[in-house]
């Protein structure tokens, strides 16, 4: 399997993993359009605090590395900007 091949399928799977706990869990959340926004920026502060130190595995970490660490942030990411959109659409009047 190739490189793009492979963050392709991780990124997809990151992205089912969001969509599944924000179907799974309707309630669990930001209501508030602000506090969605700080857990967009959290994301952020995240991805570039990580992105530099994922570099650095070699051997047997890169596996943790990838499943560990990029799994969980980029699902942490999806699921924030599933939060925002749930958040911005609930700040409409019906």
């Amino acid at each position: 399997m190739s490189k793009d091949a492979f963050l392709f399928c991780l990124v997809s799977g990151a992205a089912a993993l969001a969509l599944w706990v924000a179907c799974r869990f309707p309630h669990f959340g930001p209501t508030k359009l602000m506090t969605a926004f700080m857990h967009v920026a959290a994301t952020f502060c995240i991805s570039f605090a990580l992105a530099p130190t994922m570099g650095l595995a070699t051997g047997g970490g890169v596996l943790l590395a990838v499943f560990g660490v990029a799994l969980p942030a980029l699902t942490y990411m999806f699921l924030a900007g599933i939060w925002l959109l749930r958040a911005a659409q609930a700040s409409f009047p019906r």
